[in-house]
């Protein structure tokens, strides 16, 4: 447990500085994305991601409501004119009111007189105009457009007829009135007007050039007015008009239905998909009566034009080209059907919680994780805004804005990677190239992971100490060549190495045919003397393993085995990076390191394998180890006697070779 704590602050700390710098970046794609749609670069780009998950959604089937009589370039053909006369336009308005149908939009703004007759003999006399007038008013369910302007100066003439405006309004604290203010308003001729339900059509362009809002709710002259749609939907609806109420900033009533808008009383276009989406029938087929009139019974049926030259058209996200009463009939679909694109107030604060929490998310990811897996990271979470982008978008028609929150994770994720691997990482890469000598791999990533750099000086902490001599060392250098004596010093060390190693000892230094080690630095570990008494265990162990070894002197006489002496001790020491600025090596000082070396010289005199200090045989007691003490000794070069004690082998054989 106390080696686990030294993990918690250095990694406290390095979450803390990955998620600051994380929330920092984050910060300032959070104010971008607060006023993303009133910026044109950013708001394209949030357009562009909501017609894309448009287009991932899906093209839709309409509702049977409504239907299209086209004025296409085989009706012009036909009637052999444009525009088509408006008696002929009265002829399919009776036709259509005869067939039953419940509400009639002809979307053609009938802004000028009529300047033909009718081509009946019988109505020579007779005006377009009188005779399209009379088959609304005989209908009674005819929805005629209007215009407002916006140019000009707003005491211009007021029209002789004025459009009937929302009878009840209610103002929410979101609303937020609409930039664009219409200084007048272009009527249909006065005999029209009179005569038909009228709404406006505004068509306003996006920034990308898309006409993407319908306008349900109009303020003019301190009134609020109604777009075509609604009156469309208000008739099939059989709603009284009075009845109709507004809440500013929020949704227009039609009785059981909610057309839901944003704070500017602007209604998104849920395209269904490409054109046609509707059915749609040709004018002129209409008036030669070869369509069933059961066709238009119960229905919307709206009148439009699509032919060359005076196509009424617009950009969607599924087609370049819808013609306009295409758009309106898909603005009244899904007004009927209450199936909308909304944008609600509360969107831009989730989204930029949800960017604050991923940049969090990405700050403990990257400061934890290897930056491969805190790569997949930054993908789930990019994948999470996209996939939650389109689900809400299919399932409950809401619109949440993902292009800025995406780039700002990829973002951040690049600038903590960077910050990371320049700054941070720099750090573990030197304390990992000053260790690598010293410790397992394991031990290095573990002291990587919770330790400073090293930095030259020192501290006092209880270490245990290793020294491991070969036996012989003499004798053998003076019967081996050169060649096959460094094999086998290679061999012995290599094998010493490994055994500290694998008990996360760390190896200090080899001194000819030695080999100094310690344990709890630079890691804590409480077990050190244990560790350490395993570890020389161990190395004789192997050494027994790799007899026999083919060592050959140089008259072929085979030598005996390799055998070793080793003196462990424990104490308090300094230990830290010793040397000069240029070089300094990762070292230990102090008695108990001096005592440790007398220990191993001593297991020759009393022909043991391993000697321990008081201290050490007092640690290991109780742990499965056993040692036996050979009383109070003087060690060379020292005054004081030493209790010391010879540490038991299991199964070991007795030694051989020179002393």
């Amino acid at each position: 447990m106390a080696a686990d704590s030294t993990l918690v602050a250095p990694r406290m700390s390095r979450d803390a500085k990955l998620c600051a710098l994380a929330v920092a970046i984050m910060v300032a794609f959070v104010v971008g994305h607060i006023v993303a749609l009133d910026v044109p670069a950013l708001r394209r780009l949030e357009l562009g991601a909501l017609d894309m998950q448009m287009r991932v959604r899906g093209a839709r089937a309409a509702g049977p409501e409504t239907v299209i009589v086209m004025i296409d370039d085989a009706t012009i053909a036909t009637l052999g004119r444009w525009p088509v006369p408006r008696a002929s336009l009265a002829d399919v308005v009776t036709l259509l009111h005869g067939a039953g149908a419940r509400t009639i939009g002809i979307d053609i703004l009938f802004a000028d007189p009529d300047t033909t007759h009718a081509p009946v003999a019988d109505s020579a006399t007779t005006g377009g105009d009188a005779l399209l007038a009379n088959a609304i008013r005989e209908a009674g369910n005819v929805v005629l457009p209007y215009a407002f302007r916006f140019a000009g100066t707003s005491d211009q003439a007021k029209p002789a007829v004025e459009p009937i405006a929302y009878a009840h309004l209610t103002r929410g604290n979101d609303f937020r009135p609409l930039t664009l203010q219409p200084t007048n308003v272009v009527m249909p001729t006065r005999e029209l007007a009179e005569t038909a339900v009228l709404g406006h059509i505004l068509v306003a362009y996006d920034v990308d050039g898309a006409a993407r809002y319908d306008y349900p709710v109009l303020e003019f002259d301190l009134d609020y007015y109604p777009s075509m749609a609604i009156r469309l939907a208000q008739q099939y609806l059989r709603v009284p008009w009075h009845e109709a109420r507004v809440e500013l900033g929020q949704r227009v009533v039609l009785g059981a239905v909610s057309v839901p808008t944003d704070p500017s009383m602007r209604l998104i276009v849920d395209y269904l998909g490409p054109s046609p989406a509707f059915p749609t029938y040709r004018f002129s087929d209409v008036l030669a009566r070869t369509v069933p009139e059961s066709t238009f019974r119960d229905r919307i049926v709206l009148i439009g034009s699509n032919a060359l030259g005076t196509r009424d058209t617009f950009e969607t996200p599924f087609t370049a080209v819808m013609p306009g009463v295409e758009r309106l009939a898909t603005v009244v679909d899904s007004i009927v059907h209450e199936r909308h694109v909304n944008r609600p107030v509360p969107s831009t604060m989730i989204e930029s919680a949800s960017m604050l929490g991923a940049a969090v998310l990405l700050g403990l990811g990257v400061s934890r994780l290897p930056l491969a897996y805190a790569s997949l990271l930054a993908l789930a979470i990019v994948a999470a805004f996209g996939v939650s982008a389109q689900v809400v978008l299919a399932r409950f028609g809401i619109w949440q804005a993902a292009a800025l929150p995406v780039i700002a994770v990829v973002v951040t994720f690049i600038g903590l990677s960077v910050f990371r691997y320049a700054l941070l990482d720099r750090e573990r890469r030197h304390v990992r190239r000053m260790f690598q000598r010293y410790l397992a791999p394991s031990m290095v990533e573990r002291l990587v992971a919770s330790a400073s750099p090293p930095r030259l000086g020192g501290e006092l902490r209880e270490l245990t100490i290793l020294f491991c001599d070969l036996r012989g060392f003499t004798a053998l250098s003076e019967r081996l060549d050169p060649a096959t004596l460094t094999r086998v010093v290679n061999g012995f060390l290599q094998t010493a190495t490994d055994a500290i190693l694998d008990h996360g000892g760390t190896v200090d230094k080899y001194v000819g045919d030695a080999v100094m080690a310690f344990w709890n630095a630079p890691v804590e570990q409480p077990q050190h003397a244990m560790l350490a008494c395993r570890a020389a265990l161990q190395i004789r162990a192997r050494l027994r393993d790799m007899h026999p070894l083919t060592i050959t002197a140089a008259d072929g006489e085979v030598l005996p085995r390799l055998d070793a002496g080793i003196g462990i001790n424990t104490g308090l020491c300094t230990v830290g990076n010793f040397g000069s600025d240029h070089r300094f090596d990762y070292s230990a000082i102090g008695d108990p390191v001096n005592i440790a070396a007398r220990l191993e010289s001593e297991t020759r005199a009393h022909d043991m394998a391993i000697l321990l200090g008081p201290t050490t045989a007092e640690r290991i007691a109780g742990s499965g180890l056993e040692s036996v003490s050979l009383g109070k000794l003087r060690l060379r070069g020292r005054v004081q006697m030493l209790e010391v004690h010879a540490l038991k082998e299991a199964d070991a054989p007795p030694a051989e070779g020179p002393s």
